[in-house]
């Protein structure tokens, strides 16, 4: 009888841990799987994320190495011809957006005289036409691979070139009325000479893309 109960004892406190294994190992697998599937989500949504912005920056850097490299193509393209243009260029419209101030003041004073700033609007007028002519001098002696990287800049210049002379032409009406009137005159210069600005900014920063403003 000893022997025949220590056997059924001996196999339960064998078998005891396995079934005990058993039980917990299935729930404790199905928890773990669900623990692994939840922190898996997380982690593929945030690596997706990271990974795209890793792409973001590096389509970056790789557009503005390319950028760099163009700028120092089109730079050791210039020439000590093309930069000598580019300075007489600045020079004319630096001299054009004074004379159009120096007229806004005059035609604003008391003392404005009609036949003097008919004198001062015709040279402001000649001033302009050889500020463009220098301009279209310059652009058309660059090389096609110049010509193509600022194209946009030059025709940016020509549209500014158009309501400068409107401008001109609007002051050149008001002078030759019955009664000329300052304070229209002036206005319409200042008008000029702002349009004259973005004229100027555009020339300076084509000049800055292909390398004209360094000696």
């Amino acid at each position: 009888m000893k022997w025949n109960l220590s056997v059924p004892l001996a196999l339960m406190l064998a078998l005891g841990p396995v079934v005990l294994v058993a039980q917990h190992g299935g729930g404790g697998g199905g928890g773990g799987g669900g623990q692994q599937r939840q922190a898996q989500r997380p982690s593929t949504g945030g690596g997706g994320g990271t990974m795209s912005q890793t792409r973001d920056r590096t389509r970056d850097q790789s557009r503005d190495q390319i950028r760099k490299q163009d700028r120092d193509r089109l730079h050791t393209q210039a020439t000590t011809q093309q930069r000598d243009q580019y300075r007489t260029c600045d020079r004319t419209m630096a001299q054009t957006r004074t004379q159009a101030r120096t007229m806004a003041q005059n035609a604003n004073g008391k003392g404005f005289n009609a036949e003097n700033a008919r004198r001062q609007q015709e040279q402001l007028r000649e001033q302009v036409r050889t500020m463009e002519q220098n301009r279209a001098q310059l652009y058309n002696g660059l090389n096609q691979d110049q010509q193509n990287a600022v194209q946009n800049r030059n025709q940016a210049m020509q549209q500014a070139h158009e309501r400068i002379q409107n401008r001109l032409q609007e002051m050149e009406q008001e002078l030759n009325g019955a009664e000329p009137n300052g304070k229209r005159v002036a206005e319409q210069a200042r008008a000029t000479e702002r349009e004259m600005k973005t004229y100027q900014r555009e020339f300076r920063q084509m000049g800055d893309d292909l390398g004209l403003q360094k000696d």
